[in-house]
């Protein structure tokens, strides 16, 4: 039969002083009755209190000296504030607050659990020291061992002969020997002397020095090291410093050594104030073995609100030559960039609704950009939106812009602009109509000397006239098993513009505007003011949605819509002939949900004219909560863009997974409508790697080619290593990843606690 155990609370350090002390008060008087506060959760507040904490203890068997020390054996026992002790023997000094314990020792705090023979430990201090102990850190799932645990204080203790893993003990994958290893903290900051990395029994880092954080916090120190091989750099490795210079500011550093470009710095600075943030980034190879040439790259980018009431935000990027981004980069995103941007743009409100807004804009072009787009050496503009003036809707733009031509012999100057639109618009529940007035004033001062027959003076002035409604009918349906409001919305837009002739002005910045359902209700099939179309035209459109009733989440959608045009186009742009259809293409559309976990999202431009299909997209997806993925699409546009893409993320074998992308031009004809290059049948950028996950480990090996311009590619390999609660050691490929597969998720690093009470025990 199990002897019962003896419980008591040590305020004093025998239970004889406490009874004695209680039977006195039973015999004197009873005193008022006082209400209990019931408390019904753990409160933190309580927790921060270090002083004075009662200390508990129970044990089957006591015995001590009054007011000098107590003794517990046999299953012994001791709690205060969130620490408990176990062993066969536990001793507790009342006056130095020190608990000495012996046998099958077990302390938990905070989670964290230390197994020994024997302990030495001042309570409120958390100051002693631990023989031959075993660990488990519960916030990073890590464990192992030590000749002996120093404890200096509540959130620091010294580890000597240690090991760590987050890997099951008795013959982990990875295990880190140290000869010293102090873990503090209140600093997230762990440091170490004479370590070894040991994976699959093998070593593979060894360092005399070496520091790793506890947390997520910043910290200044060597960063994991980045290690790829790609086609135009050979192999390639990035050994990052960051500086944690203030909570505000950082400073990285990257030294990049490869084997075919020499030595590159880098170095990214970033800032946050309160009134303004941003960073600058600059890379540097003083001689590129390849080309015998210094070559660079600078990002200089701020944004700023309320600097004397203005706000705004300014970017200068840069490159040393045209291939900078085809040699050094190591995405399709950055290897395609044609234009770099030097912006400055600042706003600010003024009185009676009144908006200004200062910008100058320049660029650097590149490759297949050159010329480039025209320069605005400044544009300033003053806008005022007024709502529901008398029911009136007023939004008048003052727009006054320099033009500086990327070319020689192009005409270049100021162009002003003003642009008041007057609409009164009718909402009630199911309809609405929303008649719309409109004057485009332009004026132009083109600087002689052009050798372009152009007059030195050009205006204009168009008036517009619109007029556009909707209805919207519900109704309660049910499909596939499944209860959901059913909507139609038809609509119709009218728009009206007079012609004007506008061959002698200029064009700065006006294009035909992409043919799509937004469009369909605009008043202009230009975008910019160098050219304002000649319409009279009739849209009509339609939506119906299905809608979850409980949820107000839209299952699915399909459009229709179609412009009809009443007179020919004779507003043209210059290399661009005018429309002569009657009617538009027809645009159709449908997303919505599938059911288990899939998704749809298409959409048609008919050409009514050629009976054929001008445009189309086709994309379908997969995405169940497992954590695989799949997609797939099509893009085509006639002349322009031909482009089939799919990939996932799929397990192949138990642990391990499948990563791909491929996104192939089946088009071999015309011209990408953003950069001009001509289109060539092949690969534009494909990914296959494979990925593998244990309980404390994991790798990544991932291949990469990407095209960098017409008839050239590069090609990157990536491996990188994951020791849970440890590092990443090799190169990151989850930017690739996540761009190249969408719905892609990072790993998470390590677990997060609840509270300061997980573990409790």
């Amino acid at each position: 039969m199990r002897r019962p155990r003896f419980r008591l609370f040590l305020f004093a350090s025998l239970v004889s002083p406490l009874l004695l002390g209680w039977g006195s008060a039973m015999a004197q008087d009873a005193s008022p009755a006082f209400a209990l506060k019931l408390d019904p959760s753990l409160s933190e507040a309580h927790a921060e209190i270090t002083e004075g904490r009662p200390v508990y203890g129970s044990g089957e068997r006591l015995y001590g000296r009054s007011g000098r020390d107590t003794t517990l054996e046999g299953d012994a026992e001791v709690r205060k504030a969130g620490s408990v002790i176990r062993g066969d023997r536990l001793t507790y000094y009342e006056a130095d607050d020190e608990l000495f314990a012996v046998g099958h020792v077990r302390v938990t705090r905070q989670g964290n659990v230390f197994t020994g023979p024997e302990l030495a430990l001042k309570l409120d201090a958390n100051t002693g020291w631990f023989e031959s102990p075993s660990y488990y850190l519960a916030l990073y799932d890590g464990r192992g061992k030590a000749e002996r645990i120093d404890f200096l204080g509540p959130d620091r203790m010294q580890l000597v002969d240690a090991s760590y893993t987050t890997c099951q003990f008795d013959d982990p994958d990875w295990i880190l020997l140290a000869r010293s290893m102090t873990l503090d903290q209140e600093e997230d900051e762990g440091t170490g002397r004479s370590a070894s990395l040991y994976f699959k029994g093998v070593k593979i880092l060894a360092a005399p020095v070496f520091a790793f954080p506890l947390s997520d916090r910043r910290r200044s120190g060597f960063l994991p090291p980045s290690v790829s091989v790609t086609s135009r750099s050979g192999l390639d490795v990035t050994v990052p410093y960051y500086w944690n210079i203030a909570p505000n500011r950082d400073l990285t550093l990257y030294p990049r050594l490869s084997t075919r470009r020499g030595l590159q710095m880098g170095a990214e600075f970033r800032y946050l104030q309160r009134s303004f943030y941003g960073g600058a980034a600059v890379e540097w190879n003083p001689d590129d073995p390849v080309t015998g040439t210094s070559r660079y790259y600078f990002d200089l980018h701020n944004a700023f609100t309320n600097w004397g009431g203005w706000g705004g935000s300014w970017i200068m990027r840069g490159v040393s030559d045209d291939n900078y981004f085809v040699d050094y980069g190591r995405s399709i995103v950055s290897s395609s960039e044609r234009l770099l941007p030097r912006i400055f743009s600042a706003s600010r409100s003024l009185p009676n609704y009144w908006t200004a807004l200062v910008s100058v804009q320049t660029w650097q072009s590149i490759l297949d950009a050159r010329p480039g787009p025209y320069e605005r050496v400044p544009q300033l503009q003053l806008r005022n939106i007024v709502r529901d003036a008398a029911g009136f809707d007023v939004d008048t733009v003052l727009d006054a812009t320099r033009f500086r031509a990327p070319t020689v012999r192009l005409p270049e100057g100021w162009r002003s602009v003003a642009n008041p639109q007057l609409s009164y618009p009718i909402v009630r529940p199911g309809w609405f109509v929303v008649p719309k007035a409109q004057l485009h004033l332009s004026s132009y001062q083109i600087d002689s000397g052009t050798g372009m027959a152009f007059d030195s003076t050009e205006s204009s002035a168009i008036p517009t006239f619109s007029i556009d409604s909707g209805l919207v009918f519900e109704r309660p349906a049910r499909f596939f098993g499944r209860d959901v409001t059913q909507t139609l919305e038809p609509r119709l837009f009218y728009a009206r513009t007079p012609y004007r002739d506008q061959s002698r002005l200029p064009v700065y910045d006006t294009t035909v505007a992409d043919f799509n359902f937004a469009q369909l209700f605009s008043e202009n099939t230009f975008v910019g003011y160098d050219r304002i179309a000649d319409v009279n035209q009739l849209t009509a459109a339609a939506v119906s949605r299905l809608i979850d009733p409980s949820s107000g989440a839209e299952r699915f959608r399909f459009a229709v819509g179609q412009r009809v045009y009443f007179s020919p186009q004779r507003v043209s742009i210059p290399g661009v002939a005018p429309r002569t259809d009657e009617r538009s293409d027809l645009l159709l559309a449908a997303s919505g949900e599938l059911g288990g976990h899939q998704s749809f999202d298409t959409g048609v431009q008919y050409s009514v004219r050629d009976k054929d299909i001008a445009r189309y997209t086709v994309l379908w997806r997969y995405l169940p909560p497992d954590g695989r993925i799949l997609n797939t699409g099509v893009r085509y546009r006639r002349n322009e863009i031909g482009q089939f893409d799919t990939s996932l993320r799929w397990p192949v074998a138990p642990r391990w997974v499948a990563l791909g992308r491929l996104n192939y031009s089946f088009l071999g004809e015309g011209r990408d409508p953003i950069s001009g290059v001509p289109n060539e049948r092949g690969v534009i950028e494909s990914v296959l790697g494979f990925e593998y996950e244990s309980c404390c480990w994991g790798t990544r090996f991932v291949v990469q080619r990407f095209r960098t311009a017409l008839g050239r590619s590069t090609t990157a390999f990536f491996i990188q290593l994951e020791l849970k609660g440890l590092a990443r050691l090799g190169s990151d490929p989850f930017g690739i990843l996540r761009r190249n597969i969408p719905g892609y998720r990072l790993p998470t690093d390590r677990p997060e606690l609840p509270s300061r009470y997980f573990g409790y025990e």
